[in-house]
C-alpha cells in the first residue's frame, strides 16, 4: 500500500517534470529551426505590430515586410539580398541553364523590342516569328514607348511551359500589326557559349556562366578540341559574373595536380573549408590562358585564382570585379 501510495504521490510531479522537459526539447528545437534569435529584433516586431493594430487604414501586412526585407538585407554589403518567392525560380532556372519562354534574342532599340534571333525548334520558330520583327504588344498590351527595361521584358515572355502568351508584331514587310500567340516552351541554355580551334593545337572555350551544368558541358568542350589535337586552351571568362562553387571547383580541378588547394571558404560562424585537387583532372599538362575583364567575378575569379596561385596558367585581361565571397542561399517555406 505504501508503494501504491508513493506512486500516486509522486506520479503528477513525473507527469509535470516530463511536460516541462519535453516543452523545454520543443523551444530549443524551435529556435533552431528560426535560426538564432538577434537583439533588438523585439523593436522591429513591436513596430510591425502596431502598425497592424494602428494605422488608420488596414494593411497587408505580408507585402509590407516582402517590400521592406530587400532594403534590410541591401545594407549589408552590395552581393547579398533578398530574392523574393517569384524571383526565385528566375534564378534558378539560370543555374540550371533552361527556362520556360517564347525562344527568343532580343534588345530594346529606340523604346522599342527588337527580335534579333529565334533558338532553332523552339516556340516563337513554330509560331512564325521572324529576326527583326518589333513587339509593340504583350497580351494586348503596349510595351513600346514606355520605357521598358531589359528585365521588363524577360518577365513579360518568360513563363510555365504551356502557358500562351499573345504578341503584337510590327514586321518590316507588313503595313499592319500581326497578331502572333505563342506556346511558351522549355528553352535550353547552353552556358559554355562558344568551343573551337584557334590554331592547329591552341583551343578556345568561351564560359559565359557557371551553372550546374557548365562542369559536364566544359568536358565535352575539352573532348572535342582534344579530339582535334588541341594540347593547349584558352579559357574565355569575360564577363562571367559567377555562379555554382561546386562547378568552377570541379573546372579548376582539370588544370591543378593532387593536393593543390583550388579555394576555401571562411565565416565568422562557419569553420574553415578547403578545396584540393584531386588530381583526377585531365588537362594537367595542357598549357592554359584564362581572359578576364571587370565583369568577370565570383567563381570566375576562383578559377583565375587558382591558375594564378600554382603559377598554372597565363591570365590576360582587365583586373577583374573583385567579389572574394561564397555565397550560400537561406530559404523560406514560401
Amino acid at each position: 500500500m505504501d508503494a501504491e501510495k508513493s506512486v500516486r504521490t509522486w506520479l503528477p510531479l513525473w507527469l509535470a517534470l516530463a511536460i516541462v522537459l519535453g516543452i523545454f526539447i520543443g523551444n530549443k528545437f524551435l529556435v533552431f529551426e528560426r535560426g538564432i534569435k538577434v537583439a533588438g529584433t523585439e523593436k522591429l516586431n513591436a513596430v510591425l505590430s502596431y502598425i497592424g493594430e494602428s494605422y488608420v487604414d488596414p494593411i497587408n501586412m505580408r507585402e509590407l515586410v516582402e517590400d521592406a526585407l530587400p532594403h534590410i538585407v541591401r545594407e549589408l554589403d552590395p552581393h547579398s539580398a533578398y530574392i523574393p518567392a517569384e524571383e526565385m525560380k528566375r534564378v534558378n532556372e539560370e543555374l540550371e541553364s533552361r527556362f520556360s519562354g517564347i525562344g527568343v534574342s532580343f534588345y530594346v532599340l529606340n523604346d522599342t523590342i527588337v527580335v534579333t534571333g529565334i533558338i532553332p525548334g523552339g516556340p516563337s520558330e513554330a509560331a512564325g516569328i521572324q529576326p527583326w520583327d518589333r513587339i509593340v504588344e504583350v497580351n494586348d498590351t503596349l510595351v513600346a514607348g514606355i520605357n521598358i527595361t531589359n528585365e521588363q521584358v524577360v518577365k513579360k515572355l518568360r513563363g510555365e511551359r504551356g502557358t500562351q502568351v499573345k504578341l503584337g508584331i510590327i514586321r518590316p514587310s507588313e503595313n499592319k500589326m500581326i497578331h502572333i500567340t505563342v506556346t511558351r516552351g522549355d528553352i535550353p541554355v547552353s552556358s559554355v557559349q562558344a568551343s573551337y580551334m584557334l590554331t592547329d593545337d591552341i583551343g578556345y572555350i568561351k564560359v559565359g556562366t557557371f551553372a550546374f551544368t557548365t562542369f559536364s558541358e566544359f568536358i565535352s568542350a575539352i573532348s572535342k578540341l582534344k579530339n582535334q589535337q588541341s594540347n593547349s586552351f584558352v579559357i574565355d571568362l569575360r564577363g562571367n559574373s559567377g555562379g555554382s562553387l561546386e562547378t568552377v571547383v570541379s573546372m579548376a580541378n582539370e588544370f591543378l595536380n593532387k593536393g593543390e588547394l583550388i579555394v576555401y571558404a571562411e565565416g565568422r560562424r562557419f569553420p574553415r573549408i578547403d578545396y584540393y585537387a584531386d588530381g583526377s583532372g585531365t588537362c594537367k599538362n595542357d598549357q592554359i590562358v584564362v581572359l578576364i575583364d571587370e565583369l568577370s567575378a565570383s567563381a570566375s575569379e576562383i578559377f583565375a585564382g587558382a591558375m594564378q596561385d600554382h603559377d598554372r596558367g597565363l591570365i590576360i585581361g582587365r583586373k577583374s570585379f573583385g567579389k572574394g565571397l561564397v555565397q550560400s542561399q537561406r530559404q523560406f517555406k514560401d
